[in-house]
């Protein structure tokens, strides 16, 4: 992990675009100029999740915290912790332990989308509670995803480690420590091309991507844990076209 990190502060320090400076936030207290939390009943058909910011702690470290809730049309309270700047071409790095239990999906990723007055552009690391020995990767572009499952040699749920993806023009590739293990090119499908901001997440899949995610047992909770969040840009920073 020395190693890992250790890179992306060398890229921080070779210089950065003005539009998207690059960070490492170790979440030793909250800072809301950087950080939104969010608050708000979500209606989205594929989450059985509301988001609340109780289930957000920061203090020397992140823990997303999922928790059933009653007398609500979704079962379960989660957490989504959202970067307020966009970034665009770059590496993303992030420390974090997700939570093992069916249907539960804890995620690191990029997104833009109509909120942000743009396109659907997404670029994903998630972890299915069903089985913490894989990793997901995902992009959107446009709203349409490519996604693939990567084995892993440890169970990802068992403690922090290190993950990240690579962003540039044409490519994506994806690192578990010090390790590629996956990358997609233009020439293999249509890349993120529009800058979104950075999420670390943790929600209850609806029962309707069961097949997906695993069905959630009755009041599951627990924690994931980010120890660490960071971002060194590349040039050019995509233009948000």
């Amino acid at each position: 992990m020395r190693l890992f990190w250790g890179g992306l502060m060398l890229a921080l320090s070779m210089g950065t675009s003005p539009r998207a400076d690059g960070f490492v936030e170790d979440f030793k207290k909250f800072n809301a100029n950087d950080w939104y939390v969010a608050n708000y009943t979500f209606t989205h058909p594929h989450f059985d999740t509301d988001w609340s910011d109780k289930q957000v702690t920061i203090n020397n470290g992140l823990t997303l915290s999922l928790a059933p809730q009653k007398g609500r049309k979704n079962r379960y309270l989660g957490a989504s912790l959202r970067r307020n700047t966009p970034t665009g071409y770059g590496r993303y790095e992030v420390t974090m332990q997700p939570l093992r239990g069916a249907g539960v999906v804890t995620g690191f990723f990029t997104y833009t989308g109509a909120h942000y007055g743009t396109r659907h552009d997404e670029i994903d690391i998630e972890f299915l509670g069903k089985n913490t020995r894989q990793i997901h990767l995902a992009l959107f572009v446009d709203g349409k995803m490519w996604n693939k499952f990567i084995d892993l040699d440890f169970d990802a749920a068992d403690k922090p480690r290190a993950y990240a993806f690579e962003w540039g023009d044409g490519y994506v590739r994806w690192f578990v420590g010090d390790d590629m293990i996956y990358e997609r090119r233009a020439t293999d499908g249509p890349i993120p091309t529009v800058a979104g901001r950075l999420f670390a997440n943790i929600w209850a899949a609806d029962p309707s991507i069961k097949s997906w995610s695993g069905e959630t047992v009755k009041d599951t909770q627990g924690t994931a844990h980010v120890l660490r969040m960071g971002f060194a840009p590349f040039n050019p920073i995509p233009n948000g076209s």
